[in-house]
């Protein structure tokens, strides 16, 4: 479904009522009360040239003169402008009336600060479905472009890769040590943190992992999950919620493992993962429950079963999950906001 078809079945559940009008790429629509009468044009100019803004000014005229002649009064006009170029369609943003424009390639709605409040009743909605994965754009390429290029992420690739290698070179290989030395000298040991000052073991032991089941089970999460947390949160901001998350979990493991006088060596990048999970929850959360191919249901059901494998698994660190997982909402919190109104030459922006 297109977006421009979201726009006009909002139009209609709102009591809005359709006219049949002669002008090409545009659609009216009016609803009447005891206080006035409001209008909506949809104007779909997806290069910002099909019309000149003369002749947009004239429709408007036109239209609003027609409405006066019929008997109706106090009219409030929107116009709203369907566009993939919304540097040439701010023409079309008048000083009479209020026009908004909706950028399709970016899915994101711009409402210019010399609008008045009037409409702004219908913002929100407006933003709903122009963000919604349902619609959309109705520019085949540019859509087809989009899911290709967002397939995969640098920065969580890499990771992946990272570590399919280091586990190949510490369990078939001699290039890390003997069979079992790599995981002996890069394992999480507060006894040996804390005594022999080794902390470089936070890092490494987030790249261990001690089979090819549990290194598989771990990057297959992070493949879809933290693509999505990195293309929302930015790549910057997603290295600092993985390397940041996992550092926390490994304090967590470490607290929670003196306290329970345990000397034991702790592998795998499941903390680090827990926290990305965490940050994809807090990310649904703000965005209405739903980000790409993620759903908010997806995310708590991974959360209950793995929280669930782990306390039926006495060889799980669930100190770890815990504390990576409470991490890495932390630093969503932090680090994370949804892009919203952001004013720039006079604009104020609502994107995703």
């Amino acid at each position: 479904m297109k977006i421009e078809d979201g726009i006009i079945q909002l139009l209609l559940d709102m009591e809005y009522h359709r006219l049949n009008i002669q002008t090409r790429n545009m659609e009216m629509f009016y609803r009447t009360y005891s206080m006035g009468t409001d209008i909506v044009l949809i104007l779909r100019s997806i290069s910002g040239t099909e019309i000149t803004s003369d002749e947009y000014k004239l429709i408007i005229n036109n239209v609003k003169n027609q409405f006066i002649k019929s008997g109706f009064t106090n009219i409030h006009l929107l116009g709203l402008i369907i566009t993939a170029v919304p540097e040439r369609a701010r023409k079309f943003v008048l000083e009479q009336d209020d026009h908004f424009i909706i950028d399709i390639c970016n899915r994101r709605l711009l409402v210019y600060e010399n609008q008045s409040p009037y409409f702004s009743y219908a913002i929100s909605s407006l933003e709903n479905i122009i963000h919604n994965e349902a619609y959309k754009t109705g520019l085949d390429d540019i859509d087809s472009n989009k899911n290709k290029v967002q397939w995969v992420t640098l920065f969580n690739s890499i990771i992946i890769v990272l570590n399919i290698l280091i586990h190949l070179f510490a369990h078939h290989t001699k290039i890390l040590g003997a069979d079992g030395q790599a995981l002996q000298r890069g394992a999480l040991s507060w006894h040996l943190i804390k005594g022999e000052g080794e902390y470089y073991r936070i890092l490494t032991s987030m790249f261990l992992h001690s089979d090819f089941e549990h290194l598989i089970n771990n990057m297959l999460v992070l493949f879809f999950v933290g693509d999505n947390v990195e293309r929302a949160a930015g790549k910057v901001k997603y290295l600092l919620i993985y390397f940041g998350s996992g550092i926390i979990a490994g304090l967590a493991s470490m607290g929670y493992n003196m306290i329970k006088h345990r000397n034991i060596l702790s592998i795998g990048a499941s903390g680090a993962i827990f926290g990305v999970v965490g940050a994809m929850g807090y990310i649904l959360l703000i965005n209405k429950g739903r980000l790409e191919d993620i759903s908010s249901r997806q995310v708590i059901l991974f959360i209950i079963f793995s929280l669930y494998g782990g306390i039926a698994n006495a060889n799980i660190d669930n100190a770890a999950h815990i504390g990576g997982l409470l991490g890495g909402i932390v630093l969503a919190i932090i680090l994370y906001r949804r892009p919203k109104k952001h004013k720039n030459n006079g604009v104020s922006q609502v994107y995703q």
